[in-house]
């Protein structure tokens, strides 16, 4: 009975998937994402993207927490350029990015995106369902109650975009 009692008052105390001290109450879930997108450059290659500026842009498109996150990493080096996060409203604006987190509220324009992207060697990452088998090269998902990712290896060569032995081998489904 006393263990009953103090699990019912556990469940009551403590959020399930949320995190104490932000805004909003970004669902902890988009931390581990926000992490994905900050490291993946490590491991990628992205050899036909030209370079826009001196910041390494990780933009963002549609409703999603992903860009206030991504913000609270300011002062984070990626590539020897400092971080910068952008928030698009179209496909025409996705020049200036080297990464594009699409939100599955995108999905009505997803091939509008996919092949602007690819056509500028933008590293596409969503959490959308399916995101990898539509075309985009990485899908952020969520197994066993941890976040892993999905790969595209066909939609990043046509992207021209090559990615490291390490990072295939922690994917948990690569698409050829």
């Amino acid at each position: 009975m006393v263990m009953q009692l103090l699990t019912i008052l556990l469940l009551i105390v403590l959020p399930s998937t949320h995190c104490f001290g932000q805004e909003d109450d970004v669902p902890l879930e988009y931390l581990v994402k926000a992490k994905y997108l900050i490291n993946l450059p490590l491991f990628t290659e992205m050899t036909s993207h030209k370079n826009n500026g001196t910041d390494f842009t990780i933009c963002v498109i549609g409703d999603t927490p992903m860009e206030y996150v991504l913000k609270s990493s300011k002062g984070i080096i990626i590539k020897g350029r400092p971080l910068s996060v952008s928030k698009i409203e179209d496909p025409g604006q996705v020049d200036r990015c080297q990464i594009l987190f699409i939100a599955a509220s995108e999905r009505y324009r997803l091939q509008a995106l996919l092949t602007k992207t690819q056509q500028q060697g933008i590293l596409t990452v969503s959490d959308m369902r399916d995101f990898t088998r539509m075309g985009g090269i990485i899908g952020l998902v969520t197994v066993n109650a941890r976040v892993t990712f999905d790969l595209n290896r066909s939609s990043a060569g046509r992207a021209s975009i090559t990615f490291s032995s390490h990072l295939l081998k922690l994917a948990h489904d690569i698409i050829n």
